[in-house]
């Protein structure tokens, strides 16, 4: 099926046809990489960036909480250096069983410290890890000084757990700022 419409120079021709002078198209659009898939749209050049990647702006939600324990940690390393030198930090979304947690009218933890596992004959040993639960901190704090207070808060008192001391004695400066 062919249409040919002739308006002065300027003509337009749509074929359901295959030919010979169609260019070969590609299978899968989406194999494409995304830059080959940006077009220029409204002739206001290619899609980009909204903001250049060492701006702070450009740091999601997730990077900044990890700077935050990242900081936090290494302060207490910095107070603790040889009992902290292998315990491992993590940062997860959300605690696992979150919704048996919740329903069973329980608060939802903030983190969890898991003590070092020795070697075994059979058994790889692992190191000491404290895991701080995003989303469960966030929800309790209204801005990002709140939330900074909350981390360092809840790490020492996950170091505090890990090695069977007061919290007050891992940071000198624990809740002291607050006036607590």
């Amino acid at each position: 099926m062919q249409f040919k419409a002739n308006d002065g120079e300027q003509s337009l021709r749509i074929s359901l046809d295959p030919q010979e002078s169609d260019p070969p198209r590609e299978e899968n659009p989406a194999a494409r990489s995304f830059t080959s898939r940006r077009r220029d749209r409204h002739g206001r050049g290619l899609r980009g960036p909204v903001l250049d990647a060492g701006l702070p702006g450009s740091r999601t939600r997730g990077q900044k909480f990890d700077d935050l324990v990242v900081d936090s940690a290494d302060r207490l390393r910095s107070l603790w250096p040889e009992a902290l030198a292998t315990v491992e930090y993590l940062v997860e979304e959300v605690p696992e069983r979150l919704e048996s947690l919740l329903a069973s009218g329980a608060q939802a933890p903030l983190g969890k410290y898991v003590p070092a596992r020795p070697a075994t004959a059979g058994n790889m040993g692992e190191p000491a890890s404290i895991a701080i639960y995003r989303h469960p901190v966030e929800a309790l704090c209204d801005n990002a000084g709140q939330v900074r207070e909350l981390v360092h808060e809840v790490l020492v008192e996950q170091v505090a757990g890990l090695l069977n001391i007061d919290p007050d004695a891992v940071d000198p400066l624990f809740r002291h700022h607050r006036g607590h």
